[in-house]
C-alpha cells in the first residue's frame, strides 16, 4: 500500500475543531508556558546564587511532583509491564500517563500492601494510570470451565481498574474454535450485557478491546465489531482503537474510526510500514512484508486519526505501544533499555505536534 493510498479524508462531521486551530491553540500555550518559565528561572537564578538582599530565599527539597491536570484533550501516554522505573520515565518525558499490563507484578489478587506500592509508586513519579490491560481473557472460550474462570477474573480486573482510579479497562474479543462470526458476535454481546455491564455500571467503569487479529480475537474488522454492537447497545462496550492493525489487512483506518467513533474508548499509538520489496517477492500469504513502527515512521496519517478523536471529544488515552524492533521493541527488565526510551521519546516528539493541552514538545 503506498503512503498515498492510505492517506483518506474524513467525512466532514461539523465544524467542532479544525486541525489549524488547535494547533495553532496547542503550539502558543507551550510556547508561552515555556517562555514564562523560561524567563522567571533566567531573572531568579543568579540573584538567588549571589544571595542578594531581598531575594527569595533558597526552595525547600522538591516534593514528589503532581500528576498534571486532566485535560479536554486525549491523554498520551505510554503502554508497559509495570514498574515503578517505568512510571518515572513516562513523567521526566512529558508522557501524561500510563496503561498498564497485568502481568505476575500488577493484577487483582496483589494483597493490600502490593497495591497500596503500586500507587504510591505512582504519586512519586508524579504520573497517573490512565487504565489497565487484560488481554489474557478468552471470553467465549470453547471450553465452558475455562470460559467461565476467564470470565469470573476479568471481572475482578473491572473492580482492580476501578481500584486504581481508572474508567476503563482494555481486552480482546476472545475466540470460539469452529464457531461463525455471527456466533462469536452473540457470545460476546451476551457475556457483556449478562456478566460484565452490571459490574461496569456499578463501578462507573467501561471496556473495550484491541483490534489485534488473533485466534483469541475475531472482532478486529469492521463488519465483526458491528456485529457485537447491534447487540450490545450501551456504549460502556467500546474498542481500544489501534489503527496498526487495519493498515497490514488494507483496510482504511481513518475512514474506520470515523464509522466507530462513539464506540471508541481508548487508543494505541502504534504505526505499520509496508516493505513493498519484500511484498512483491512473498506476497501477502507469508511472512515480513510488514512490521510495526513507532507513530511517524509508517504510513499511518497521524494528523487525520487525531482530528477524528478531537472532533468527536475524545478524552481517554492514547497510549503508545512500542513494539518497532529498530527502536527495541521488547518491553523487559525493570527500566527501558536506553534504546527503547529513544523510541518513546521519538513517538512523543512527533505525536505532541498533533495534540494541543500542556504538552510541551
Amino acid at each position: 500500500m503506498s503512503e498515498r493510498s492510505n492517506r483518506s479524508s474524513i467525512p466532514p462531521p461539523g465544524q467542532d475543531l479544525g486541525r489549524r486551530n488547535f494547533l495553532k491553540v496547542g503550539g502558543m500555550g507551550a510556547a508561552a508556558l515555556g517562555g514564562v518559565g523560561a524567563m522567571a528561572g533566567a531573572l531568579a537564578a543568579p540573584a538567588a546564587a549571589q544571595g542578594l538582599p531581598g531575594t527569595l530565599p533558597a526552595a525547600p527539597p522538591e516534593a514528589a511532583p503532581a500528576p498534571p491536570p486532566p485535560t479536554p484533550y486525549p491523554k498520551l501516554g505510554i503502554i508497559t509491564e509495570y514498574a515503578p522505573a517505568k512510571l518515572e520515565f513516562a513523567a521526566k518525558h512529558r508522557y501524561e500517563g500510563v496503561v498498564v499490563k497485568v502481568g505476575p507484578e500488577f493484577h487483582p489478587d496483589l494483597p493490600d500492601r502490593k497495591f497500596d506500592a503500586i500507587l504510591a509508586a505512582a504519586r512519586n513519579a508524579g504520573t497517573r494510570i490512565i487504565s489497565i490491560e487484560q488481554m489474557n481473557c478468552n471470553h467465549i472460550d470453547a471450553n465452558l470451565a475455562k470460559r467461565r474462570e476467564a470470565q469470573d477474573r476479568f471481572i475482578r480486573c473491572i473492580e482492580f481498574a476501578h481500584r486504581l482510579g481508572c474508567k476503563f479497562i482494555g481486552t480482546f474479543s476472545g475466540g470460539h474454535d469452529g464457531a461463525s462470526m455471527d456466533r462469536q458476535a452473540k457470545e460476546l454481546a451476551e457475556v457483556f450485557n449478562e456478566r460484565y455491564l452490571p459490574v461496569c455500571e456499578r463501578l462507573d467503569m467501561s471496556m473495550g478491546w484491541e483490534n489485534y487479529p488473533c485466534p483469541v480475537n475475531f472482532a478486529t474488522y469492521p463488519d465483526a465489531w458491528n456485529a457485537v454492537f447491534a447487540l450490545a447497545p450501551s456504549h460502556r462496550l467500546g474498542m481500544e482503537f489501534d489503527p496498526s492493525h487495519l493498515v497490514r489487512q488494507y483496510i482504511d483506518p481513518i475512514q474506520a474510526a470515523w464509522d466507530i467513533r462513539h464506540r471508541i474508548l481508548a487508543a494505541h499509538a502504534k504505526d505499520t510500514e509496508i516493505t513493498q520489496y519484500v511484498l512483491q517477492r512473498v506476497g501477502i500469504n507469508n511472512p515480513g512484508w510488514w512490521r510495526y513502527r513507532i507513530p511517524g515512521q509508517g504510513l499511518i496519517n497521524w494528523p487525520a486519526f487525531i482530528t477524528v478523536l478531537l472532533q468527536i471529544k475524545f478524552t481517554g488515552g492514547i497510549a503508545v505501544e512500542h513494539e518497532d524492533m529498530f527502536w527495541d521493541g521488547v518491553d523487559r527488565g525493570e527500566e527501558f533499555t536506553p534504546r527503547r526510551q529513544d523510541g518513546f521519546i521519538l513517538a512523543h516528539r512527533f505525536l505532541s505536534m498533533y495534540l494541543p493541552g500542556w504538552l510541551e514538545s
